[in-house]
């Protein structure tokens, strides 16, 4: 049987936890904001006692790959990281380093695009991915070798594969780029063809 290769978006999963736990009931004595730290280790080790991967690291945002550059609205409308999160990133990062799972960042680039460098490395070695993320722009990286675990809102987090893509979105996995160029992606706020 082929190795499994757990990638997690660090940052995505960082928001999830921060907000799905109360900040008022995770604090240490001296007051610093634990919720997402909590929350991140608690999803570790339901990932490393439940689905044993043989591979796993963790990906962190360290810019936005030059896009600003390219098109100064992007992720214009979002809000700013919550200084309650901004200090637990830190924490975060250590606890990645303290489970001695690599962590893989690189300045100037976004966690998405560390994930979609490695993933098709890894699936050349034989492995298959389970990527974890909350950013449905990596359902592009959909192979037979690739799925990725969303969250739902209320609901069990949906894992994608190929086929669950197909009828769901009506298109292959490769063509998402295209589909986004021209509908628009609010959340990155990419405008799209108008009429489309």
């Amino acid at each position: 049987s082929q190795p499994i290769f757990y990638v997690i978006d660090g940052h995505a999963l960082a928001y999830r936890q921060f907000f799905s736990l109360p900040v008022a009931g995770f604090s240490t004595r001296s007051g610093e904001p634990t919720n997402a730290v909590y929350g991140f280790a608690r999803t570790l080790l339901d990932i490393l006692q439940r689905d044993k991967p043989q591979y796993i690291a963790v990906s962190f945002d360290r810019g936005l790959s030059g896009r600003d550059i390219l098109y100064n609205d992007y992720k214009g409308t979002r809000e700013k990281m919550p200084g309650e999160l901004r200090t637990q990133m830190e924490r975060i990062e250590q606890l990645v380093e303290a489970f001695n799972m690599p962590l893989l960042a690189l300045e100037g680039y976004e966690a998405d695009d560390v994930i979609g460098t490695i993933v098709p490395q890894a699936e050349a070695q034989g492995a298959n991915v389970r990527i974890v993320t909350g950013d449905r722009d990596i359902l592009q990286l959909l192979t037979e070798q690739v799925t990725v675990q969303l969250p739902r809102k209320g609901e069990a987090d949906v894992v994608f594969d190929v086929a669950k893509f197909r009828e769901e979105y009506g298109l292959e996995p490769w063509q998402l780029v295209e589909w986004k160029g021209l509908v628009g992606d609010t959340s990155d706020n990419i405008p799209g063809v108008k009429g489309i």
